[in-house]
């Protein structure tokens, strides 16, 4: 072999081994560049947008429909539902109104179907990613209860819609489940947070406005305008009677002022550091105004709806935002803050001494058992019958018992406990005894009147013996001239038959808890402490979704009279957003949403106390954090509702949307 072709193969043998080198070095290459493209993605199909990459508009719009276009639907519904099984309705015949939630739960049933159809076209078009997160598996736990809940419930009609007035059924509580995966893995870019941020403010502003004209005392849906808006044409020639039952007070389009102020906790914050944001940012003029202007309306309608969940929830929010970020507020953002306070000092205090500022001394005031002189509205749990009158003209009823194979009742007021045993082999006729077995007389008294007895102990107490409608005896017992309360004589013996005119059983409800204190924020105290033993029965799946309502002890009417009710109010929800969860779809739903809300703290704050905070997509983010925190605290004096959960839902899952944006962004820093 020539010297020459030993050094060409000499030479083709390096050659060789570097491209071998080469070829390995772009394997590898590609290789981590294909791990480091899908290390952030459970899934990730061909055609799936990456994260920074925003999706179509059309993707966007259920989420933008469900997250902000739900909340504004008022209109009247008619739908029948039988309620006669339960003792305590009092509605004559099937046919209900509805204005405020029948139609959101419709729509909000439309948006679950519309994301799942969205879903769908993403596998088949392989353009279908699910990105990484721990939040997943409350969120998969959270759902398999609410559908086992469903499944085992005694109620499961009325579970699959929900309580009247409330609609907050099993399909609505997985399409709240659905729509929030459905958020964290189509918001993927900058562009994307900014559309549902916008649309969000955009909404507020006409919902604002809504709120001002009910607190002046010229509430849009009174005007003709307004009643032909949220009416069918067959109703318009009655428009002059529409009355609602927050006639006079802030409810905007969400039923209630207390969802007003619970809905306005969670986006205060974003607004207020959206705000920050435009003017560390230098924006025009007009940019600054409209957020100052979005954020005034939210805190005049928060104010001005007088709930103290809204205080209780701004309250944490700020002192959240205070421990987190301190050292940023008073120094990096030192002159936003300052025209925030310009913007919210004068609003607290110009609006805030009507009403709010009274109720949240009553609060307090009632967390020591303080009398106090005004009381928050109660009007927000139903009723029958009449305004519920105040506590202090009423005496005390420990008990009130009927033996029905005896023919007595036995009562108690303020501690003196009589007897009354009634002879219907020669009606109208009784004798009466107190505690220690002696006899009581009637006092004098005039054709047509009520009996009184002859002792001052029992002067509370007023009796009538009288007739059925159909000519059977009839014994009724009037207390403070205040309450009757009825019993007739049945097959069964005698009974109490309710102003419904239903006969059950008079008994107290076990209680737990706030035994001297059941005007606690406005009667959550009773509320709560009959709500307490019902969630022991539900510790693992609960009744079904939105089924307080059918569970809660309406046979005790001793417990509403000596709060001060009226007997008949119908008590839909506990006033507590967990304890509502309890009830309905089990303890085990209940903590895992509580983990899926912990897990999302702890990551946003992990992300935003390292993180230097300047462009929209991060103040939108931490607004959002510090909006969330805020609406999970006044959700402990709150119950959720197609009004307001909505919205929260498709900000949660924007939230961490933008968490796993950031994330991605310190990682390709790092770099």
């Amino acid at each position: 072999m020539r010297k020459g072709d030993v050094l060409a193969m000499s030479y083709s043998n390096e050659e060789n081994k570097k491209i071998s080198k080469n070829v390995k070095n772009k394997s590898k290459e590609q290789q981590s560049e294909l791990k480091e493209k899908d290390s952030g993605y459970l899934l990730r199909m061909s055609h799936a947008p990456k994260i920074g990459e925003g999706e179509s508009i059309g993707q966007l719009i259920p989420l933008v429909f469900f997250t902000v276009a739900v909340m504004i639907i008022v209109r009247l519904v008619i739908f029948s539902r039988p309620m006669d099984e339960f003792f305590w309705w009092p509605g004559a015949g099937e046919h209900m109104l509805d204005f405020f939630s029948y139609g959101k739960m419709v729509a909000i049933l439309i948006c679950g179907a519309l994301v799942a159809l969205m879903l769908l076209y993403r596998v088949f078009t392989q353009s279908l990613a699910i990105k990484k997160s721990f939040i997943y598996i409350p969120m998969l736990v959270y759902t398999l209860f609410v559908i086992l809940s469903h499944i085992f419930s005694d109620y499961r009609e009325f579970a699959r819609l929900g309580a009247n007035e409330r609609f907050e059924g099993t399909f609505v509580l997985i399409v709240y489940m659905l729509v929030l995966f459905y958020a964290i893995n189509t918001i993927n870019s900058k562009r994307d947070v900014k559309i549902i941020i916008f649309a969000v403010a955009g909404i507020s502003i006409p919902l604002g406005l809504i709120g001002v004209s009910q607190f002046t005392g010229n509430d849009f849906f009174q005007t003709q305008l307004g009643g032909m808006m949220i009416s069918p044409r067959g109703f318009w020639g009655q428009l002059g009677e529409l009355r609602f039952l927050f006639d006079g007070q802030i409810y905007q389009t969400v039923y209630n002022p207390n969802y007003v102020s619970f809905y306005l906790t969670l986006l205060i914050p974003i607004f207020g550091f959206l705000l920050v944001h435009s003017i560390m940012k230098g924006d025009k003029l007009r940019t600054k105004i409209i957020w100052g202007i979005v954020l005034a309306l939210a805190l005049i309608n928060l104010v001005g709806s007088a709930s103290i969940g809204g205080a209780l929830g701004l309250g944490i929010t700020t002192i959240a935002a205070f421990a987190l970020f301190g050292k940023r507020l008073v120094t990096v953002w030192r002159k936003p803050l300052i025209i925030l306070l310009a913007i919210a000092i004068p609003i607290m205090i110009g609006l805030g001494h009507y009403e709010w500022f009274p109720k949240i001394f009553d609060t307090v005031a009632s967390t020591v058992n303080v009398p106090t002189q005004t009381q928050e509205q109660t009007a927000d749990v139903q009723t029958t019958g009449g305004e519920a009158t105040s506590r202090g003209a009423r005496s005390y009823i420990d008990f009130m018992t009927v033996e029905p194979e005896e023919d007595t009742v036995r009562i108690s007021v303020d501690g003196n406990e009589m007897l009354f045993w009634l002879h219907f082999d020669i009606w109208p006729n009784l004798t009466m005894f107190d505690a220690d077995g002696n006899p009581l007389h009637m006092a004098p008294w005039e054709e047509g009147d009520f009996l009184r007895i002859n002792d001052e102990r029992f002067e509370a107490i007023s009796f009538l013996l009288t007739e059925d409608s159909f000519g059977e005896p009839a014994f009724i017992i009037v207390t403070d001239d205040i309450q009757a309360w009825r019993f007739v004589q049945t097959w069964e013996g005698l009974s109490f038959i309710n102003d419904l005119g239903h006969t059950l059983e008079l008994r107290r409800a076990e209680g737990i808890g706030f035994a001297n204190n059941l005007n606690f924020g406005s009667g959550r105290g009773y509320i709560w402490s009959r709500t307490f033993p019902m969630m022991r029965d539900t510790l693992f799946i609960g009744h079904g979704a939105d089924t307080f309502t059918v569970f809660f002890p309406h046979y005790d009417y001793i417990g509403r009279y000596n709060l001060g009710w009226n007997v008949n109010l119908i008590i839909d929800k506990p006033h507590n957003m967990y304890m509502h969860m309890a009830v309905g779809t089990g303890g085990v739903s209940m903590l895992a949403f509580l983990i899926l809300l912990g897990f999302y703290f702890v990551q946003s704050a992990k992300i935003y106390r390292r993180r230097k905070i300047e462009e929209f997509h991060e103040f939108a983010g931490l607004g959002i954090f510090l909006g969330v925190i805020g609406f999970s605290t006044a959700a402990m004096v709150n119950d959720s509702s197609v009004s307001v959960m909505p919205l929260f839902y498709g900000l949660l899952g924007t939230g961490i949307a933008i968490n796993i944006m950031l994330k991605r962004e310190q990682g390709e820093e790092k770099q």
